[in-house]
């Protein structure tokens, strides 16, 4: 049985592209249930959500439309929505956040006071039956919105409460970033059998510290190294494949056997990606030269064209890389050994 041969792997000075960003709403509102759909607070200090002692419903609606913060092409991995509730009002209740999917406003309403009971609706303004009050109606009074819940917090006492990270809300999010489109933001609906009401700070609130904020969490697949390391096929005995991301390009060596029981290192030529796809393929042209040693590699001179090498990352952590050249085909079923300090893959 052969010895297996681990070579140490070199390590690029890389910081792992791993971020998080904090975007303020770009417009939020409460709707509140009226027969002839003629409140709003769209400019108020507050959003609303529950169902008064008289039995009318509040509804807040908030969407996030400016997300440059996020790269293009980021994986995001983690989002949250903040809120800070400034009033008490038992009991406890369960708010939950769904997905809008028709387009709405905040228009110039400012309720007074306590603003529980809302103001005249103002051009532009959401509204119980108006999208755009006074001539733009919901499908459905109420609002529009999917019927599975994207995140949920229980809401109590005055502080601040934190929706998700759920896989929803990342989904939202990231749909948002790629279809800016269909970006609508979400409603809150509490449990609305529960007499109570919970108020909010809303984007407007003169206390900037407690205004509305969405946490984001992001990667950006294929940055920095996050695929630098050593990969190797658990079924194949004393061989792998070292891949860098280089300031300059993607550099992949190969150590090995040949079919006849040889040693075998190959090199690969620079390769420049703009992005990295999982399933996609990329394309090594690949060099043999003399077998060295890590204290004496063999010369750039000594090199000579051997083939390719076909790399597919199916995730972060595992790809097929399909080697062809003087001595045949070998396919390997890679999974990473270990990789570059600190980066991140999702």
């Amino acid at each position: 049985m052969r010895t297996t041969v681990l070579i140490s792997a070199l390590y690029f000075s890389a910081a792992a592209f791993a971020e998080t960003v904090f975007i303020e709403p770009t417009q939020d509102n409460t709707v509140y249930q009226h027969s002839q759909g003629a409140l709003s607070n769209g400019s108020g200090d507050h959003l609303f959500v529950g169902r008064n002692a008289s039995g009318d419903i509040r509804r807040g609606l908030i969407s996030f439309k400016e997300l440059d913060a996020i790269p293009d092409h980021a994986t995001i991995r983690s989002v949250k929505l903040h809120l800070h509730s400034s009033r008490q009002d038992p009991p406890a209740m369960a708010i939950s956040l769904f997905r809008v999917t028709a387009d709405w406003c905040e228009g110039g309403s400012h309720a007074a006071g306590e603003e529980d009971v809302g103001a005249a609706a103002q051009a532009g303004d959401a509204t119980w039956i108006w999208r755009f009050w006074p001539d733009v109606p919901w499908n459905s009074p109420g609002g529009d919105f999917v019927a599975g819940s994207s995140g949920q917090a229980e809401v109590d006492a005055i502080g601040w409460y934190t929706f998700g990270s759920s896989n929803h809300m990342v989904a939202d999010v990231a749909d948002w970033k790629d279809n800016p489109e269909a970006n609508f933001g979400w409603i809150l609906i509490a449990t609305e059998g529960v007499a109570a009401v919970k108020r909010f700070h809303s984007r407007s609130n003169v206390d900037a510290a407690s205004r509305p904020v969405l946490e984001v969490e992001y990667g950006v697949t294929g940055s920095a190294s996050d695929y630098s390391g050593l990969w190797y096929d658990p079924d194949l005995d004393g061989e792998g494949y070292n891949v860098y991301k280089t300031p300059f390009g993607w550099l992949v060596y190969y150590f090995g056997y040949s079919t006849a029981g040889e040693l075998l290192w190959l090199t690969s030529d620079l390769v420049t990606l703009d992005q990295l796809i999982f399933g996609q393929p990329i394309e090594f042209p690949m060099l043999i030269g003399v077998p060295g040693t890590f204290y004496n590699p063999s010369s750039s001179a000594e090199l000579q064209p051997y083939g390719t090498l076909s790399v597919i990352f199916d995730s972060c952590t595992a790809g097929e890389f399909t080697l062809n050249g003087l001595d045949g085909q070998k396919i390997s079923n890679v999974v990473k050994l270990v990789g570059v300090e600190d980066t991140q893959c999702q």
